[in-house]
């Protein structure tokens, strides 16, 4: 398959379902996507702790689908993937003592790292919510992406706090 196709010289790119412009949003969501799967890569590869580095590569796979599922208007977030992320935020909550103030963002490379994609997931989030307003996304998509947030927030967190690995 040859990466350069030329069908996007002219303002517009191919969707799953149509050609838009470039500057389409749901050309905007994709990128969005993208960045944070980056983002979320560059934090698996900064991290040691073989958990951590498995629910961030989950993550990045899930978020493939959440791209299919918003572009192609087919529901492919299941539930259990939600159910996963609550019960990995409940985990990590159980491990970390409560919070009482505000923290510093990442005290060690690998923490900041996961919180610097946090903070894409939730502009990424935002990006989404302002299509859905106008355009069908199915709920899960929405929930997930509100829950990856806290996850990423609680990783974090942990990495600084508790992880001995780094």
């Amino acid at each position: 398959m040859k990466i350069t196709t030329k069908t996007g010289d002219r303002l517009m790119t191919s969707t799953i379902k149509k050609r838009v412009y470039k500057n389409d949003p749901l050309i905007n969501i994709e990128g969005h996507l993208d960045e944070l799967q980056s983002q979320l890569m560059v934090a698996y590869s900064s991290n040691y702790n073989s958990n951590i580095k498995t629910i961030l590569k989950s993550i990045v796979e899930n978020l493939f689908l959440v791209g299919y599922d918003i572009t192609s208007e087919t529901e492919q977030v299941p539930q259990e993937w939600i159910t996963n992320l609550e019960q990995q935020i409940d985990t990590y909550e159980q491990i970390l003592s409560p919070l009482k103030e505000f923290i510093l963002p990442g005290k060690t490379l690998p923490a900041a790292q996961i919180h610097l994609a946090r903070s894409v997931a939730r502009r990424t989030e935002r990006v989404i919510v302002e299509y859905a307003i106008h355009h069908l996304v199915h709920p899960p998509v929405l929930i997930y992406m509100n829950r990856l947030s806290d996850l990423l927030f609680l990783l974090g967190r942990f990495v600084d706090e508790k992880d001995t690995s780094i």
